[in-house]
């Protein structure tokens, strides 16, 4: 029997990537113990078909500069070979199939979970991996009706002798499939990559808010400014 590796999986258009999907990775990584995180960009966001993201050749070469020095983190590129809307549950099954030793963790960010019922084939997400959502502190972690029937979740656990980082986290099991939905919390960092695209075409500063190589990289290439960005050959 081949033992499990954990792999932690992050998905989004990362347009362009920035240090609060670098942050909510590194959390997740360490809290979940996660041998590896997986970065998948998206061709096109389900969500986002009436925004023109940058080219995909762009986005890739972002993120290839985001996780250069990082050698737990790297990047899987089959939503863009397809060159079609991508879908987490198709990515999902080709990666269960391709990887059968891999124990799948699904990373969010606490707004994406919010409409994760509006997913495509949502039910079947938790036949193949479980869900780590990160959320602020202070911030109440909870379910909303439709998102627990359409995953078939438990009401969280409660323990009176769990560790305070134990505290940290709220649980929701799906009994049938044996997979959970886990809230943690991680310090904030708000910072999105729609607000980092505005601020870039009004002139104003970004630094700090994404990797310094992934700035440059930008301004070398004269992205997210009113001019249509150069086409990469």
């Amino acid at each position: 029997m081949v033992n499990s590796i954990n792999i932690g999986l992050i998905g989004g258009t990362f347009d362009p990537v920035h240090n609060g999907h670098l942050h909510l990775a590194e959390q997740a990584q360490k809290l979940f113990e996660l041998q590896e995180v997986i970065f998948i960009p998206a061709y096109r966001s389900p969500h986002k078909l009436a925004f023109e993201p940058v080219s995909p050749e762009h986005r890739m070469a972002m993120l290839a500069l985001a996780l250069k020095d990082k050698p737990d983190f790297s990047m899987d590129i089959r939503e863009i070979d397809v060159e079609k809307v991508s879908y987490t549950i198709e990515t999902l099954k080709g990666l269960s199939s391709n990887h059968p030793d891999w124990k799948m963790f699904l990373i969010l960010g606490g707004d994406a979970f919010q409409s994760i019922d509006t997913w495509k084939d949502c039910t079947q997400l938790l036949d193949f991996c479980n869900i780590l959502v990160g959320t602020r502190p202070g911030i109440e972690m909870k379910i909303s009706d439709s998102i627990k029937k359409k995953l078939s979740l438990n009401e969280p656990e409660t323990n009176s002798h769990t560790s305070a980082i134990e505290k940290e986290k709220i649980v929701f099991r799906n009994p049938e499939k044996g997979t959970k939905v886990i809230f943690f919390q991680i310090s904030p960092l708000d910072i999105s990559s729609k607000d980092i695209r505005q601020r870039i075409n009004k002139r104003e500063e970004i630094k700090n808010l994404l990797p310094p190589s992934v700035d440059h990289y930008i301004m070398q290439n004269q992205l997210y400014r009113n001019d249509s960005p150069p086409k990469v050959a």
